[in-house]
């Protein structure tokens, strides 16, 4: 079996919640079978919306 890359997007900001948890059981068991997790809480990151900046169609 291939192994795969697996991202985590938890946004409950509950620390220990039962998101938390179940993110965390999920996480050891893809580990243990030998996958590469990584896991982001999405709900310390400050994230914003479009500024309509049009940075990204920008060429430097």
């Amino acid at each position: 079996m291939m192994n795969k890359n697996i991202l985590i997007l938890t946004g409950s900001p509950r620390k220990n919640g039962n998101s938390d948890m179940l993110a965390d059981a999920f996480m050891k068991g893809a580990k243990e079978k030998g996958h590469t997790v990584n896991k982001i809480e999405v709900a310390k990151l400050n994230v914003n919306g479009c500024k309509a900046c049009i940075m990204c169609w920008t060429k430097d």
